[in-house]
């Protein structure tokens, strides 16, 4: 009797327990257990297995047995698998079957608030957005009537989700926070409360949510696809963006969200038929996805397939009447390729058909606003957050154009262009920036042969946050300069750090690229383009990414000409850096082999709506493989000074396992063992990686994999003595390099022996002259021993390479200035300029450099724009004086008097201004 009585506690204790693994992602585990209960606890260890398998996306399976659990004589059970039942319809696009199988459930049983949730959303899958309404309303009404517990998490859950249908956001955000609170093991509640986040653009929160979900079930498909959303969101980080989509496609093959976030990123790398057929997996599970339609859509709008786009387009609306959501889809990717105009058009089509679709209406006036028409943008947004006021780039870019952007910043007009600086920075900026952007003007009309529309909008932000919001709406933007075919968007100068003169010179190098091919330019072309005009511009701004180029060549990691694009989403940073150099040169190559005319041709083609193979076989006159063996016969002579040199490989090394099994396997093969070896260096797992290395070397000591490992690890271990050995032994092994060099040089320099430091680096410039590094480590020695001319010389280069660093510049300016070295002083004072135009300091050296060069007016402009610049000097009797010398030296006497009476009136006993004033006496 005392067993018979155990045996339901047993069965009950192995659902709670088959339960908790499924709660906590052992999923494998929680479905042996599931099938092996039996008694009374059968039937809700079989509702249990549904969710599994829907959950893993078995949605046969889970249809069978649902349909099987509906005729259950319990009345409980049969309701809840029948609502199982309409949930794998929804998952498989039968949308009218699990209408059909939800309505009299909703009638009969009023209370069963996840049927008539799911009845409404059926109700939206199907374009029926009053019915959806009437139900998700009745939520919100039962709730004010005390008719649904409130102390019960699920139905907080529900009620939560109504609201966010209705666009009752604080209302949705309070309740998923109570149903959270009152139970956090229901997961849904986190999940969709991030989802709720990701809606108002708020990935940060939206992370937490997720973060909080898969803390306790690592592998819930769901919460995976959101984090891949918040990756993308917050910087699109593609590589951890695919690292959760693997994550839960892993888990659900057949899970359509992962599928849809994928097809979105093969669309952004124009990868049209990858996208087309991730799309077509989606589609297999949901005929029905109006998303996935919508993204197929997209497809064909960006390839101006209009035949198949307009077959699809009245397809998508004919089974969900009111499908706004079609056009922001496609607007999405519009303004990815540039296309701004006709994006701000898809969104109007949007709020045509949904007039409350805030978040396209607030798409409308941000479109408005890339486009410079301010007036229209913000009626727009206005209109936007008056509907929803939980936007939050909404909310971020009313608060600037309202308040910010008022009060502290301004236009000024030149002859082609309207420029907005912030209003402490105008009277220095404008002096440079403005003449600089004339000239870039005219020079690119006069090659490309073309006017863009005008005037060209170009807006510098003081605030990091100000030109972020003014750009995408968020903080943290990476990019230093945007631009939007008419409109450009970038950082002050004031902020340092940034050479704004490059900058500017690129962007504005997109206007030309993107009004010439009628927004249809791809990214890889457009960017490579851009590099190529600043390098044609100013030689020392040139990318100096020869050996991220040889590294690939040697690899076989070069993209074909016609997968460039796809390098700049591509989750391998060092594939990025590849795209956006070789694109650089792939156009130089393109312009000296076949002439900048050709160029300016393929972007006409892109005009035409050509692809990148068509476009690029009609201005060589060649096929796709000879253009890629001829570029790749010029990549071999340009870095042939590359050749030969030691590049320790990166691609294949992330699988340890797989790589230890590999060695095991040939215990005799160093090369195999080296690249374990290689593969725990990579992970960091320095003990392994040593042993590994070791084996190798016991095998072939000359290994130049394992050499390179153990000497870096020797150099963290900070045994040099050791390390130089080593690098010395790969040396000999034929592994020489620049990093192998340059690792001696610094060890060399550690231990203050200037000469062998000296040898070293001088090799690692010859190795790779492109680097920046051996004229860093060497003028910082130099200056130490007191060789400053040396360190002079050194810091010379550093600066040709380093277009960005202020620092080096000026302090070269400043040098040369001190000992009277006026044409070097001028020379590096420019370059330094390009970076901070308001150094009044700078500005004095460099206005003197222009008065010893004879360049009496040039000087002027420079000792007055000190005057200007902020933070103002503290001396400005000096700028005075050199406006003095200036107008003398320019026969203006009379403004040189009464300029150097403003210098005396500051520093009365000032020799300099004293000698001048002696000068201007009859």
């Amino acid at each position: 009797m005392l067993l018979l009585a155990a045996a339901p506690g047993v069965a009950s204790a192995d659902l709670t327990h088959a339960r908790d693994r499924f709660l906590h992602g052992d999923y494998d585990g929680a479905r042996r257990e599931l099938k092996a209960i039996t008694g009374r606890d059968a039937d809700e260890a079989k509702l249990t297995l549904i969710d599994l398998a829907v959950r893993t996306g078995d949605y046969e399976e889970a249809l069978d047995l649902a349909r099987q659990l509906s005729h259950s004589p319990a009345r409980a059970i049969a309701t809840a698998a029948r609502v199982r039942v309409a949930v794998v319809y929804r998952k498989t696009g039968r949308y009218t079957e699990a209408a059909t199988e939800l309505s009299p459930l909703v009638k009969a049983h009023g209370k069963n608030l996840r049927a008539r949730y799911l009845l409404a959303r059926t109700e939206l899958d199907l374009g029926q957005k009053k019915r959806a309404n009437a139900l998700l309303e009745s939520f919100i009404s039962d709730w004010n009537r005390g008719h649904i517990q409130q102390d019960n998490a699920e139905n907080l859950l529900y009620v939560a989700l109504a609201a966010r249908f209705l666009a009752a956001f604080q209302d949705a955000n309070d309740s998923f926070r109570d149903a959270v609170s009152l139970d956090p093991k229901l997961l849904r509640a986190n999940l969709e409360w991030g989802y709720l986040f990701l809606d108002k653009y708020s990935a940060g929160y939206a992370e937490q949510s997720f973060d909080e979900v898969l803390k306790v079930d690592p592998h819930y498909p769901d919460a995976h696809a959101g984090m891949a959303r918040v990756k993308l969101d917050q910087s699109y980080d593609v590589a951890a963006a695919r690292k959760h989509i693997d994550d839960a496609l892993a888990v659900n093959p057949k899970h359509v969200p992962s599928l849809l976030i994928r097809a979105g990123l093969e669309i952004d790398q124009n990868r049209w038929d990858a996208a087309k057929k991730t799309l077509a997996e989606a589609l297999a599970v949901n005929p029905n996805a109006s998303e996935a339609q919508a993204l197929l859509a997209t497809v064909y709008w960006l390839r101006d397939n209009t035949a198949e786009y307009t077959a699809l387009e009245h397809k998508i609306l004919a089974s969900h009447p009111g499908y706004a959501p079609l056009y922001h889809i496609i607007a999405r990717s519009a303004v990815r390729e540039h296309r701004y105009s006709e994006a701000i058009s898809l969104e109007k089509q949007a709020v045509k058909l949904d007039p409350d679709y805030y978040e396209a209406m607030a798409a409308v006036g941000t479109g408005y606003l890339r486009l410079g028409d301010e007036k229209n943008g913000l009626s727009w947004l206005k209109k936007a957050w008056k509907g929803d006021p939980y936007n939050v780039r909404t909310y971020n870019t009313l608060e600037l154009f309202e308040k910010t952007i008022p009060e502290h910043y301004s236009f000024t007009q030149t002859e082609h262009f309207k420029i907005r600086y912030h209003n402490d920075e105008k009277a220095i900026l404008r002096r440079y920036v403005e003449p600089l952007l004339e000239r870039a003007y005219g020079q690119l009309v006069a090659r490309y042969g073309f006017t863009p529309k005008q005037p060209i909008v170009v807006e510098l932000f003081q605030n990091p946050d100000h030109y972020s919001v003014r750009t995408i709406g968020l903080p943290n933007l990476g990019a230093l300069g945007v631009c939007f075919g008419r409109v450009i968007t970038a950082m002050s100068p004031s902020r340092g750090h940034i050479n704004w003169a490059m900058v500017l010179w690129h962007e504005l190098s997109h206007v030309f690229a993107i009004q010439l091919s009628n927004s249809r330019v791809p990214r890889w072309y457009t960017e490579g383009l851009s590099e190529y005009e600043t390098t044609l511009a100013r030689p020392e701004w040139r990318r100096e990414n020869d050996a991220d180029l040889y590294a690939a060549l040697v690899e076989n990691r070069l993209p074909s000409v016609t997968d460039l694009n796809h390098g700049f989403t591509n989750p391998d940073t060092r594939d990025v850096v590849v795209a956006y150099y070789l694109s650089s040169v792939v156009i130089e190559y393109l312009a000296r082999t076949y002439g900048f005319d050709r160029i300016v041709y393929g972007l006409k083609l892109y005009g035409q709506g050509l692809e990148t193979p068509q476009v690029l076989e009609k201005i060589t006159g060649k096929t796709i493989p000879e253009i890629n063996a001829d570029l790749r016969a010029y990549l071999e002579r340009r870095l042939a000074p590359y050749k030969g040199s030691f590049v320790v490989p990166t691609s294949g090394y992330d699988d340890t396992t797989k790589l230890a099994i590999a060695a095991d396997a040939a215990p005799d093969d160093a090369g195999a063992r080296a690249a374990l070896a290689l593969g725990y260096f990579f992970e960091g797992d320095a003990r392994r990686s040593f042993a590994a290395a070791e084996r190798a070397l016991s095998l072939d000591p000359k290994n130049k994999i394992a050499l390179y490992i153990t000497a870096e690890l020797a150099v963290h271990d900070r045994d040099f003595p050791e390390a130089k050995r080593r690098y010395k032994k790969l040396i000999a092994a034929g592994g020489d390099s620049f990093d192998v060099r340059g690792r001696l040089g610094w060890i060399a320099a550690q231990a203050g022996d200037v000469d062998e430091a000296e040898r070293q680096l001088c090799i690692a410039k010859r190795l790779d002259p492109e680097r920046s590094y051996p004229y860093k480590v060497l003028a910082k020695l130099y200056e130490k021993v007191g060789r400053e001319a040396d360190a002079l010389d050194e810091l010379a280069h550093f600066v040709m390479l380093e277009q960005m660093e202020d620092g080096p510049a000026r302090q070269l300016a400043l040098a040369y200035a001190a000992s009277k070295s006026w044409t070097k002083a001028r020379a590096y004072g420019e370059l330094a300029l390009h970076i901070r135009p308001n150094d009044p300091e700078l500005l004095i050296a460099l206005g003197n450099a222009y008065l010893h060069t004879r360049t009496a007016k040039r000087a002027l402009f420079t000792f007055e724009s000190a005057l200007v610049a902020t933070p103002e000097m503290k001396r400005p009797a000096l700028a005075h004086i050199g406006r003095a010398k200036a107008l003398l030296a320019l026969g203006r006497k009379r403004e040189a008097h009464a300029a150097i009476d403003a210098a005396l009136a500051i520093e009365p006993r000032n020799a300099e201004a004293l000698a001048v004033e002696a000068k201007l006496k009859p």
